[in-house]
């Protein structure tokens, strides 16, 4: 099974040392994400959705960071708009939300490897 992760640098040190591959778990929040959470993220098109608004390129076998305050608040007022019945996807979209905060409010971004 493939893993995923969507992390945050806790700060801009710890962006730093995400960027030479020296960052431990307690420099960085993370979201790792199962094969069926990504799905069911990928269902809802939020990954394409996400690439087509920010011009990026979060998708599998690739590493996508988004660091630009505008493009995390661009993010975020995507995020917000979604709404989907499936409680599990709902979950899954908060905690989304709650990583696009935290890098805002941290000023580091949201790195996905996927």
């Amino acid at each position: 099974m493939k893993s995923r992760y969507i992390v945050i640098p806790k700060d801009k040190a710890a962006a730093e040392l995400l960027d030479y591959d020296k960052a431990s778990d307690h420099d960085l929040i993370e979201l790792a994400l199962t094969e069926q959470q990504f799905n069911i993220l990928n269902y809802h098109n939020v990954f394409s959705s996400l690439n087509e608004i920010l011009v990026c390129n979060i998708d599998d076998f690739e590493d996508e960071s988004i660091t630009d305050d505008r493009q995390l608040e661009m993010a975020l007022n995507y995020l917000n708009t979604i709404n989907v019945k499936d409680e599990v996807a709902r979950k899954l979209l908060e905690k989304l939300i709650y990583l696009f905060q935290e890098a805002r409010s941290r000023k580091t971004g949201v790195y996905f490897y996927f």
